[in-house]
């Protein structure tokens, strides 16, 4: 019972210091090609300006076209412990925007209980704020099997 009011308070943290957007890695790669000069050339069909974003073409990342020069910033999905006795399954949905597809299932010992499908649905909720009863719900026929 102690974990999840410790949890609660580390995802409230979380959550204000990262201003809602939820990232824990971030690398820098430089993407330039002479064929789109200006550009960040992520693939032959992802073209950037600088200042445009694209959720990656192979990951849950979120990619950012930085300048001119083809230097881009790469974010990804947050590192979210799990209760003693959990870990995190697949994602709800891989093929969401950026950060929606980091939302994953959480996978218990025994199953969920009612702390954590609480623990599993305030994670979601902090990757999709706009579905908290599809979280609710999706938490609820995960606990039912």
């Amino acid at each position: 019972m102690c974990w999840s009011f410790k949890a609660l308070l580390w995802l409230t943290a979380l959550l204000c210091l990262g201003g809602g957007r939820v990232a824990a890695w971030q690398a820098r790669g430089n993407y330039h090609s002479d064929a789109h000069p200006g550009k960040c050339t992520i693939t032959e069909t992802v073209i950037l300006s600088p200042g445009e974003t694209v959720k990656s073409p192979d990951d849950c990342a979120e990619i950012r076209c930085e300048n001119e020069n083809g230097d881009a910033q790469t974010s990804g999905c947050s590192a979210i412990g799990t209760p003693d006795g959990c870990m995190w399954g697949d994602a709800v949905n891989q093929h969401a925007p950026f950060p929606e597809c980091c939302a994953r299932h959480l996978i218990c010992d025994g199953g969920l209980n009612n702390e954590t499908l609480l623990y599993q649905q305030n994670v979601w909720e902090m990757f999709l704020p706009n579905l908290k009863a599809a979280a609710a719900q999706g938490a609820l026929e995960m606990k039912q099997q």
